[in-house]
């Protein structure tokens, strides 16, 4: 009985001799982990700035081909240019009240950034 006692009395000091060679990493494992994570964390920072930086681009781009549009529209439908077409396709004819084409303008739609309830 006495080798058994013996045995397990030093259980305990065997399992601490084979994680010895692992301790500096139970010291080291708090380090590593905030260095990982600060770098992970710059990394997905970048990420999501590149991320804004191309939807701004896109969301400028596609305000100017609107504001293209909106000139393009008010040019194409605009009285004079719709009456000039008239007189060259009716070869000059008087136009008639009835005839006459009235264009209005819409207000501009608001941008939901500016306007905060």
């Amino acid at each position: 009985m006495g080798k058994v006692t013996g045995t397990i009395k030093s259980i305990p000091t065997r399992i601490f001799d084979f994680f010895a060679p692992l301790q500096t990493l139970v010291f080291l494992f708090p380090f590593l982990g905030f260095f990982f994570f600060h770098v992970w964390q710059g990394l997905e920072k970048a990420r999501l700035q590149r991320f804004i930086h191309e939807r701004t681009v896109t969301k400028e781009d596609l305000k100017r081909k609107n504001d293209e549009l909106k000139i393009g529209i008010v040019s194409y439908t605009s009285a004079e240019r719709i009456e000039t077409l008239y007189r060259r396709t009716y070869q000059f004819l008087p136009i008639s009240l009835g005839n006459r084409t009235v264009t209005i303008e819409l207000p501009p739609i608001p941008d939901k950034q500016n306007t905060k309830p």
